[in-house]
């Protein structure tokens, strides 16, 4: 069974690799084009809900939010009902590269998943879900 768990790693790191490869002209090496998907699809995000939606620790997700505001991809405006909140929005910069990164994202699920039945999907994605994290 530490197969599947090998395997799952395996896909993950090979896709990382490669998104790296490909959005490095962006200044969005080491997955930041994850959190410039993210805030472009969920604008307005707090701080920690973008840490817990890319599934990475708050401290590296900040520093990488802060990377992207300097970038000038993401902004951050405090929260207007508690100042102790940050939200996270895309700047027009993200928004332009947005489709870009999103038909990345969607070939590369395409490419994946392209040896599987329609069932075979549903039941992967039933399966996963039951998996921690």
């Amino acid at each position: 069974m530490f197969d599947i768990i090998r395997k799952i790693g395996a896909i993950t790191r090979t896709i990382q690799i490669d998104s790296n490869a490909t959005f490095r002209h962006y200044g969005l090496g080491n997955n930041a084009f994850i959190y410039v998907i993210r805030t472009c699809e969920e604008p307005g995000m707090f701080l920690g809900e973008l840490a817990d939606n890319v599934q990475i620790d708050r401290t590296t997700a900040f520093r990488t939010v802060k990377k992207l505001v300097t970038q000038g991809y993401l902004r951050l405006e405090d929260d207007a009902k508690d100042k102790r909140l940050r939200r996270v929005f895309p700047e027009q910069k993200a928004l332009d590269i947005y489709p870009e990164l999103h038909a990345y994202e969607q070939f590369s699920s395409d490419q994946l998943l392209a040896n599987l039945s329609g069932d075979e999907r549903t039941q992967l994605w039933h399966l996963l879900q039951k998996l921690p994290g």
